[in-house]
């Protein structure tokens, strides 16, 4: 059950990549279009979800906005952040934000050297706390017990795989 949920959510982030990049060529609005994509579609399916056979369910009472919102937050913003972080702390930049914060080049290859000066340790900060984002986020996804991962705990949430219907014939 887990490959299929890190499947389901690896197909989610491609589509919502694929769709957003073009448009946008900003980190940080990909990572809050996947949060309202999965926001939205939580109740009924994300199409990863729908491809991998799995389905997000709630208590009785349904999924309320609470738990969607709590679930999102940690499965889909919390790692998103981190990757924007990460990204950011090695050197890229996103040529609204990075223009804001006062910064000339706008894109800088990884590894490029880069003269920031005194901004030096801003871009480790970034890029530690962009790590320790990621690192909590796989650990507690993979603190799986049933069909239940931590978030799904927290949220009041499950995974479940669909039942597969064959017609008669």
């Amino acid at each position: 059950m887990l490959v299929r949920r890190l499947i389901a959510r690896l197909l989610d982030w491609l589509l919502v990549l694929v769709v957003v990049w073009p448009l946008v060529h900003e980190p940080a609005a990909v990572v809050l279009c996947a949060a309202v994509y999965d926001t939205l579609l939580l109740r009924l399916n994300t199409v990863g979800k729908a491809l991998t056979g799995l389905r997000v369910v709630g208590p009785a009472s349904g999924l309320n906005l609470r738990r969607v919102l709590a679930r999102t937050l940690v499965t889909t913003a919390l790692p998103g952040a981190g990757a924007v972080l990460v990204l950011t702390g090695l050197g890229w930049r996103e040529p609204a934000l990075m223009t804001t914060l006062g910064w000339q080049q706008p894109w800088v290859v990884v590894g490029e050297h880069v003269n920031a000066g005194s901004a030096g340790w801003l871009s480790s900060l970034l890029l530690v706390g962009g790590f320790a984002l990621l690192v909590l986020s796989i650990v507690e996804a993979l603190d799986l017990r049933g069909t239940r991962t931590w978030h799904d705990r927290k949220a009041g949430t499950a995974v479940v795989r669909l039942k597969v219907t064959s017609s008669p014939r």
